[in-house]
Order: structure tokens, then sequence, then C-alpha cells
């Protein structure tokens, strides 16, 4: 390891020398379009780049090369030239270490170590709600409405609150701006996943109107084909439509959005179930912002976000609310830029949670509500023209723990190419509602019991990076430690009762403390005009301080990568784009504490199961077939999993294995 910090270092300061004795106005040379030889288009591409504008790391709108806080875009680009299948196909082959896998729940992630309840989910700066259990359900999301995705490491509860420990993933969608425009599309590939995308839009004096459909179904797959009654994958069908409007007039600005989605996971032809989960998300967002003058303005809104589980009994096709999930926030946002060098943002936050359970929460009260109420501020100070410092803070009232204060601090020093930032902020993460309330019976194997004494488990980050940016590179080297306290971990404890009776609890409390270290090493190079080429490596040592195992599921070393070359064949534009990722061998460590009946002393049992490194890789091509001013045909077609890797024995991967797809899309 030391070796490799030595490399990064002595790679870094040969660039900075390089910079320093011969980069001396060679970046206004870069600039200048070469008419000649067509280089402007390359130049255009590039300033494009650094010109991307992210909101995530501060919410106010920065450039990519200018925000504080270190930013990893996925580009419309990106997202277009790799057709990838779905939100969760994207993050998996961008992300480092990052991990999918799917339940008729939702979707659960993965990462150094940690899992969905340490990872924040926005689309368009609030929060996505989880299904009730937990996972995130993805699917309810169309990747050809996606503008692009914003992604920050490490907490930023000081801006977002709960949850914002491990990481950020913000999802920001696209508003039309011409008269007219929209698309139509469709995808197909193995196991019948067939894809209807479509949308209508316009932008017309005062008004902005988008109407999006959203249908996806798929036949599902098993990984273990001598037990066809239960598939790794069960089949399914979503569909989601959404209504957008905004109106402009003057120095006021109102918007409103509606989406309903509907998802059914039904189970395979040979499965001896009865039952299956039908569910259905009603999403509500209305803002408005007021303008006093060019440097201020008011921005109040609300969003409301409704997800409820059916259990749907197939032999009378009768339905049965069994849960639901309710998240709703109330938020009024002022923003004030006294003067270029300097911008103040202030606000308070309602949030209202409300989680109906028929059998997790006891036999009396099927419903659990919490609420938080909070107020934040942020300062954002060009100093100097070569630093910029961002501090802020936020506090937390919660109706269950208490309080939380989680400030945070962001400096950028910007030394010619040569970007230096780092930063410390506090995060933490609520109790949700089965570590607080639960109280059932799972089956035969334990009687799972809530605690409502958690308290809040809180987070501290502190990281460091260097970025280098020329027209056609750009390196950073991101090193980092998250120390996490208070972790909430469940256990099975063995407990008698007054007859002697033995029964196995699940019982959760606040008993680990975690530490993440790491490092990113990122690199984007442009070879030449048509060829774009992008890697990224992390390292995490993710460990429990308590046990000083590594975290269940940590990957140590991963590696994910994307090469695209884009050129003209018979007068036609087109990309041939490779991406892939490798990673490591997962961590499986499992600890078993048990209570030996005659001394009464704990017992600890550690169980050691790695899981074997392995690689996935995808090919596609992307073809504009007609294209005329703002209208055009493309067709894609490729190859996901190449090289057909499956693991049905310790599930490395749920990949399902090599697979063919095509699509068609018609823009206008």
């Amino acid at each position: 390891m030391k070796r490799k910090n030595a490399f990064i270092a002595l790679l870094a300061l040969s660039l900075f020398l390089y910079e320093a004795v011969y980069g001396q106005g060679e970046g206004e040379q870069i600039l200048r379009p070469n008419t000649q030889t067509g280089d402007s288009l390359e130049i255009k591409d590039k300033i494009r780049n650094l010109e991307e504008i992210v909101v995530t790391g501060t919410r106010t709108e920065k450039t990519l090369a200018n925000t504080p806080i270190l930013t990893r875009v996925i580009s419309s680009a990106q997202l277009r030239q790799n057709d990838f299948e779905n939100i969760m196909d994207a993050l998996e082959y961008t992300i480092p270490g990052l991990q999918f896998n799917s339940d008729p729940r939702g979707d659960n992630i993965r990462i150094q170590g940690l899992e969905n309840k340490y990872l924040l989910i926005l689309v368009d700066g609030e929060r996505l709600s989880t299904t009730p259990g937990g996972p995130i359900d993805f699917e309810r999301l169309s990747l050809s409405n996606v503008k692009q995705i914003e992604i920050i490491k490490g907490a930023a509860s000081a801006l977002y609150g709960s949850s914002a420990i491990g990481m950020t993933i913000n999802i920001i969608t696209k508003t039309p701006d011409r008269k007219l425009e929209g698309w139509a599309k469709t995808r197909y590939s193995r196991f019948n996943d067939w894809v209807l995308d479509a949308s209508v839009g316009t932008a017309f004096r005062r008004i902005t109107s988008q109407t999006l459909f959203y249908r996806n179904s798929h036949n599902g797959y098993d990984l273990t084909p001598e037990s066809p009654q239960a598939f790794t994958k069960d089949p399914g069908t979503n569909m989601n439509i959404e209504q957008k409007f905004a109106w402009n007039h003057k120095k006021t600005q109102i918007t409103a959005s509606g989406i309903y989605y509907l998802t059914e996971v039904t189970n395979p032809g040979e499965s001896v179930k009865n039952t299956h989960y039908k569910s259905n998300n009603k999403t509500l967002r209305v803002t408005a912002t007021q303008h006093f003058a060019d440097n201020h303005q008011l921005k109040a809104s609300y969003y409301g976000d409704f997800y409820t589980r059916n259990t749907i009994y197939q032999s009378t096709n009768e339905s049965e609310k069994n849960a639901t999930s309710d998240i709703q926030t109330l938020r009024i946002l002022d923003t004030y830029t006294p003067s270029v060098s300097l911008q103040a943002i202030a606000g308070a936050e309602y949030n209202w949670n409300k989680d109906y359970n028929a059998i997790q929460y006891g036999e009396e009260i099927k419903t659990r509500k919490v609420n938080d109420m909070n107020g934040f501020a942020q300062v954002d100070w060009q100093i100097i023209p070569l630093l910029n410092v961002v501090g802020g803070f936020r506090l937390t009232h919660h109706s269950v723990f208490g309080n939380a204060y989680s400030p945070k601090i962001n400096v950028m020093l910007s030394l010619g190419n040569w970007k230096f930032r780092g930063g410390y902020s506090k995060g933490f993460k609520a109790p949700d509602p089965t570590e607080l309330f639960s109280d059932f019976m799972m089956g035969s194997v334990s009687h799972n019991i809530g605690n409502p004494d958690l308290k809040a488990e809180k987070s501290d980050y502190l990281y460091f990076s260097s970025e280098y940016r020329r027209a056609a590179f750009n390196i950073s080297v991101d090193m980092y430690q998250n120390s996490i306290r208070n972790k909430i971990q469940s256990a099975f404890v063995v407990v008698k009762d007054e007859k002697g009776v033995e029964e196995t609890e699940l019982r959760y409390s606040n008993v680990d403390n975690a530490r993440i270290r790491g490092m990113e090493l990122n690199v984007d190079y442009r070879p030449a005009q048509k060829v774009s080429l992008h890697g990224t490596y992390a390292y995490t040592d993710a460990k429990d301080t308590e046990t000083d195992l590594q975290l269940k599921g940590n990957i140590r070393h991963a590696f994910s990568w994307h090469a695209t070359y884009k050129d003209r064949l018979l007068e036609k534009d087109f990309s041939i784009s490779l991406a892939g990722h490798w990673n490591s061998s997962k961590i499986n460590d499992t600890e078993e504490i048990t209570t030996d009946s005659h001394t009464g002393k704990t017992v600890q049992t550690v169980t050691t199961n790695p899981q074997s490194a392995f690689s996935l890789w995808k090919l596609t091509v992307v073809c504009t077939l007609w294209k005329k001013g703002q209208t055009q045909l493309d067709i894609s077609g490729g190859i996901r999993n190449i090289f057909n890797y499956t693991d049905p024995v310790k599930f490395t991967t749920y990949d399902p294995g090599r697979r063919f797809f095509g699509s068609v899309l018609f823009k206008f």
C-alpha cells in the first residue's frame, strides 16, 4: 500500500512540475479552434465537460470544475452511448464496488460494506422513499428522462439530513426547452425483458409541460434451475405515468408534478405460493419560487411520496393492503448572493414519515409515525480567486432520538489546472421503524423485537483530494476516512422464559462502531477526437472497530472503466462503447454471539466465507440512422456480461449471464 501511495504522489508531483514549467499560456493555445482539422468540435466537447453544472454538493449551481465538494457525474452522453438497462445498471457499471440484488420488496444496494440505509437516493434533490421493509424500488425511474446523475461520497447531512452518511446519489431529470419535443423508445433483451418508454413536452411562452410514460416487463430468471419453484429474480411488470407543469411570470415560478407507479411481482410457473405482491406509488411535488432581486430568491416546496404494498391472493384474485411507507416534506429555502464572491442559503424543513405494516409492528399497533424538524444554513465564500470555502450546518430535532447537529466545512484551492479539495462533515442516520418498533415472529426462526431507545447513528467524514485538469486529460486522487458511531446492529439472542423454555430473539442495539478508509483514483483521457477513455480504481478498508473484522460485504479493490469510439460510417453517426467493472473477493465474515447456558457468558463465533473476485463486461453500439433538425432515429444493440459470468453457489453477483439487447429510439 505504501508503494502504491508513493507512486500516486510521484505521479501527482510530476504533473504539477510539468504544469509549472511548461503549462504557462498553453491553456489558451489549446482552446483555439482549428478550422482546418475540425478540432473545434473536440474542444467544444471538452469545454462542455468542464462547464457541466452540478447542484448536489452545495444545493446551488456550480460548474463541475469549480465545485468545492468533489462530485462524480454520469452524463447524458454516457447514458446514451451505453444504453444502460436502468438506473441500477448505470450505477453498477460506473461506481466501483457498488452492487445490487433484487427481491420482491425492491432493490438492495451495498458498497463499502454499507447497505441501503446508509445511502441517500434523491430525484431532483428530493428523497426517494423506500419500499416497506427498506429496499428502494429503482424500477420506478426511467433513464430516458435523466439529464445526469450526480454522486458525492461521505456525509452530507448538513444539507440533506438523515441517511446521508456513506454516499448521496442525485438523479437529475430533464425539462423541455422547445415548443414541441419528445421521444418514443422500445428496448428488448433476454428473459423477455421489454421496455416501452415515451414522452411529449412543450415550452411555450410562460408554460412548460411534460408527459411521460414508462413500462417494463420481464419473465424473471433463475440461477438455481434445480429448484424451479423459486427464482433468483421473480417475473414482474411495472408502469410509470408522470405529468410535469411549470409556469413562469416575471420573477415568479411555480412548478408541479405528479407520478403514479404500479408494479406487480408474480411467482414462477412452478411455484407453490398462493400470494404475490402488487404495489403502487404516488408522488406529488409543488414548488413556488419568488425572485425579489437578481441576487435574492425564496423557494417553498412540498414533496409527498406514498408507497403501498398489497398482497394478492391468486386463488381468488383478492387484494389486501399489508404495508405502506409515506414521506412528506415541507421546505423553505432562502438564497442570497450579495456579491459574486459570496452566497448564503438558509432554510427550514419538516419531514413526516408514516409506516403501516399488518404484521411487523405487533398485534395492537399497526401504524408508526416519526417526524423531524430542521434548520440549516450554508455560506459559500470565494475569499480570493484561488480559494473557495463553504461552511454550513443543520440542526435536527427528531421525535424519537432527540437532537442532532451536523456541521460541515469544505475548502478548494485552485492553482492553474490543479484543484485541491478537503473537508470535514458530520452525518447522522435516524433509526428506522423496523429497528424501533418491530414486534413479530419471523416464522420459526426468531421473535424480532425493536428498540425504541435507539440513538441516531453518527459519522465523521474527512477527505482530501487533488485534481489535475487539461482539455483532454483529467486525473484525481481522493483519500477519505468515515468513522461511524452508535452503529445499529441486530443480533440473535437465546433467552429463557419463566418456565425454562428457550426462544431466539432478534434484538437491535447501538453496539457497533465502524471505520471506513479508502482512496479513489479517477482518470479521464481523450487521446483523439473520436476516442474517450475513463477509469476509476477504488480501495476500501471497512472495519468494525468493536470486533476488528471487515464489514460484511466489503470489497477492498474495485475498478470500473469505459471506452468510447465515435465516428461516421456511411454518412451515419455511430459510437461503440466498452464498459466493465471488476471486484476483488467480497468479504463475508459473519459473527454470531450466543449465551452459554451454563456459565452465562457470551460466546463469539466468527465464520469466514469469502466470495470470489469477478468482472462483468458490456459492449454497446449506437447508430443514428436518420436525422433532420431536432428529429432523429437511433438504433442500438449490444451484449451485456460478454463472458457469461454467473455464480449460482456463493452469489458474488446476481447477474444471470450473457444477454443480447437492442433498442430503437425516435426523438423529435
